[in-house]
This record gives structure tokens, sequence and C-alpha cells, in this order.
């Protein structure tokens, strides 16, 4: 995995093809449904909302988190962590060069 300067500065995308199936009851928590993997997910709906924010562009951390009203370094250092976690479950990744 890369520095954590690098995922910092990195411009990430959701993996090509992911489709973002996913299903709620209560508008709290949310199945995920991986369809390249075949992988399902429990999620909060701020993950979800990252997600989705990802499907409307390409976005560094810094500029996912204002469109997530995500404030400070604490939040966008939190926003980084987020996506290096959705990295593992190969729902989002870092933008080739």
């Amino acid at each position: 995995m890369a520095s954590v300067a690098a995922l910092s500065t990195a411009v990430w995308r959701l993996l090509p093809g992911q489709l973002l199936h996913h299903q709620s009851w209560d508008n709290e928590e949310f199945v995920l449904y991986n369809n390249l993997s075949g992988d399902t997910h429990l999620l909060d709906a701020a993950t979800l909302e990252t997600l989705q924010a990802l499907a409307r562009g390409d976005a560094g951390v810094a500029a996912l988190a204002g469109a997530l009203g995500v404030e400070g370094a604490a939040g966008q250092a939190r926003l980084g962590a987020l996506l290096a976690e959705l990295a593992e479950l190969a729902l989002v990744e870092i933008r080739p060069c």
C-alpha cells in the first residue's frame, strides 16, 4: 500500500464497471452489492455518499472532502482512511497516471 502522504494527494475513482447496487430499509445502513467481485457489504450512509460522489467523478481527498462537507485536517485524514478501506474491499482505486 502507498504511503499516507501519497494517499492524501492521490486521485481516487470507483473501479471501472462498479455499479453501486444498494438497498436500505432505514436510510442509515445500506447493503451494497459489488457487481465486480460478487461480495456484499454493510455500509453507513456517509460511506455510501462517498462512493456516490466518486461515481460523479474522480477526486482527490481535498476535493472529495469539499463535496461532502468534511471539514478540517482530521476530517480529511478520516476520509483518506475510509478510501483506503474501500480500496481493500475492491470498490475504489487510485486513478492510474
